[in-house]
């Protein structure tokens, strides 16, 4: 097979989970699908991005910027269709949500989440925009690619597909680089960390549900979490109360550090020091930090909600997000007791071989050949 790869919508070092998941199934790809060859389209900020040093990988830049969002959408319709047919693609496989709605080839759109639909987290014209994108590239694509049962169904029920035209491919943690512990004094030093801190995510929608956890680390700071810090990595969101003024507000301005964002090497150093790891998101397509938690040796603490469950499995301290006393049980709970968190640990580990990027990838590669065999009805 010919198979194209659209990773247009790819900001190295700010898409995130989308990143992550680019990165491990091309690794995947690279490892069972030398027999296909593989065309990655990329975008200007892209240009160096790793891809497998491998005969049947190319990468193709276009003249386009992630970062201006309208005209990449445009390029997208208009003119990477035209690639398509010049390198005569059998396939493209869209990894970032959005696929050209008329193409010369078959198409496959990934679309993780439905985050769109969760209140606050865009204004009404943009959640319009987006499900307008999302609901016309999931029909038109020839199948539609997602990473958790959870997802699974609400694109079902949301963008109005027939179930059997999605499949789940579920993630795996990314494979941090080997850190050295000589840096981890300084590290903390910098950001101003202690000895004991939970470790929690914070980013630019509102979903992360922070402030709830800052309402509740505040009641057990009171008592049972004398000394112990909370590290916050990530962006604050752009809507409602500032995270920084909350936690001033609730006297925590020296047992709260704001991190903001972090590279990879910082991140690896962070996660192996937690005490714990705390995700009280009300809203994940899958949540790959737990998997990332649980494979540096960290004990995890997170929301019963949406796809959490079923990425967490037994290896975790599950409490409802919108219950502000379950939140401050499971503090409690993990920073009082050493055997819970031991036990979390180990089943972390056990958890994980449940997730494998290979295994997603040879999942895809089967949706991939089952797609390229049926029938073709050119798109008009």
């Amino acid at each position: 097979m010919r198979i194209g790869l659209n990773l247009l919508y790819m900001i190295p070092g700010k898409a995130c989970g989308s990143e992550t998941y680019a990165s491990g199934l091309i690794y995947g790809l690279s490892q069972i699908g030398r027999q296909h060859e593989f065309t990655v389209f990329v975008n200007r900020e892209s240009s160096t991005w790793p891809l497998p040093k491998a005969s049947n990988f190319k990468r193709v830049v276009c003249p386009v910027s992630a970062t201006k969002r309208s005209r990449r959408y445009l390029y997208e319709q208009l003119f990477l269709p035209s690639l398509i047919k010049k390198y005569n693609l059998d396939l493209l496989h869209s990894l970032g949500y959005m696929t050209p709605f008329v193409l010369p080839c078959k198409s496959i759109v990934s679309i993780f989440d439905i985050v769109y639909n969760y209140p606050g987290a865009f204004s009404f014209l943009k959640k319009q925009l987006l499900r307008l994108l999302l609901v016309i590239s999931a029909q038109r694509a020839d199948h539609v690619l997602t990473i958790s049962e959870s997802s699974r169904r609400q694109i079902v029920a949301y963008l109005s597909v027939p179930p059997e035209k999605v499949t789940v491919t579920l993630l795996a943690p990314k494979n941090f680089l080997g850190c050295d512990e000589r840096d981890w004094p300084d590290l903390a030093s910098r950001l101003g960390i202690r000895d004991r801190y939970l470790l929690a995510f914070s980013s630019l929608t509102p979903s992360k549900n922070i402030p709830a956890l800052l309402y509740a680390f505040a009641q057990v700071s009171k008592s049972l979490a004398e000394g112990v810090q909370l590290v916050l990595v990530g962006r604050e969101p752009r809507r409602g109360i500032s995270l920084r003024s909350l936690s001033n507000s609730l006297g925590m301005d020296r047992c709260v550090v704001f991190t903001g964002f972090l590279p990879d090497a910082d991140l690896s150093q962070i996660f192996k020091h937690a005490t714990a790891f705390v995700f009280p998101s009300l809203y994940e397509g899958f949540g790959l930090p737990i998997l990332e938690a649980m494979a540096a040796g960290v004990p995890v603490a997170c929301s019963n909600t949406a796809s959490m469950p079923e990425v967490a499995g037994n290896a975790a301290l599950f409490f409802d997000p919108s219950a502000p006393e379950g939140i401050v049980m499971a503090l409690k709970q993990l920073l009082a007791n050493q055997t819970l968190r031991t036990e979390l640990v180990s089943k972390g580990y056990h958890n994980l071989k449940r997730f494998s990027w290979l295994t997603a990838a040879e999942k895809t590669l089967t949706v991939f050949e089952q797609v390229v065999s049926a029938p073709f009805h050119e798109q008009s």
